[in-house]
């Protein structure tokens, strides 16, 4: 871990003494949720702005519960000069959400080795009236992810190269040198995660400039299109099980690589390759 190459954010939520409160009926329990009213002569009470606390953010928990953890919303990632900038957006990891208001700045060098931009999660009780939520960013030579972290890019930049986070084509998402790579970017879904939406927008993008598409091919382009390339998993190996004839059961272990590689074939041959890996090459980018 390069600890020279961080970036921190806490977050702070106040710690409620009394509990949710239930009221016992002949015909089971009720929940209760208050909204305030706010008139002139009216005494401004501490459980009144424990309400509006709890009801604004506490949607956006519910909304989200089911997701994993990962990129929630934004974080985009751009290069300027010798810093990777992420972009506002939401994480979620356990049942916090972390709200990124903010773009963070975290600077970098030429390795010759990959590393990888991570998250990593911490939350702090050492104060008597409220709990830290802190968030880290930082750029990692593991490539694993621990138990409280997740990644928002990797890429390998050789000394006397530029690193770059823009795309040519599907193709060149898959980059090895010098180039920011969103492959393997852990961003949350209902029940697994996705691919990153970026990802998906430059294979409908190309799809819909593809010859001899099917109804499969401009289905998904549909989908990944109308929801801006936040598209759940289960949909793009549905998607590649149709067009290779496979059932679901024998490609839902596939990795994020594996399936980029898949897609890739379908740009270049319309079906996916029973055999060999697409996206093997290597690209060199000076």
């Amino acid at each position: 871990m390069m600890a020279r190459n961080k970036a921190v954010f806490s977050f702070t939520t106040p710690v409620v003494l009394d509990a949710l409160w239930l009221k016992e009926q002949e015909v089971g329990e009720s929940m209760e949720n208050r909204y305030p009213l706010f008139a002139g002569g009216r005494i401004l009470k501490k459980e009144s702005l424990w309400d509006l606390r709890d009801y604004a953010y506490g949607g956006m928990q519910l909304y989200y519960m089911d997701y994993t953890d990962g990129i929630i919303r934004g974080c985009d990632i751009r290069v300027e000069d010798n810093y990777l900038v992420v972009g506002r957006g939401m994480l979620k990891y356990g049942d916090f959400l972390y709200l990124l208001q903010e773009e963070v700045r975290v600077p970098f060098i030429a390795e010759n080795r990959l590393v990888v931009l991570k998250a990593v999660f911490a939350v702090k009780k050492d104060h008597p009236d409220y709990q830290s939520y802190q968030v880290t960013f930082f750029l990692d030579q593991d490539t694993e992810r621990q138990e409280n972290q997740i990644e928002l890019c990797r890429f390998h930049l050789r000394e006397g190269s530029v690193l770059r986070g823009t795309y040519k084509d599907f193709a060149d998402l898959q980059t090895r040198y010098d180039t920011v790579n969103l492959i393997n970017a852990t961003v949350a879904g209902r029940g697994r995660e996705r691919l990153h939406p970026v990802v998906l927008l430059w294979f409908a993008e190309e799809m819909q400039e593809r010859t001899g598409k099917d109804a499969a091919d401009r289905a998904l382009c549909y989908e990944i299109l109308n929801h801006a390339g936040e598209l759940e998993r289960a949909a793009v190996l549905a998607y590649l099980a149709d067009k290779g004839a496979m059932g679901m059961a024998e490609i839902r272990g596939w990795d994020n690589g594996k399936i980029v590689g898949k897609l890739e074939g379908i740009l270049l041959d319309g079906k996916v390759a029973p055999g060999g890996e697409y996206g093997k090459s290597i690209i060199y980018v000076e």
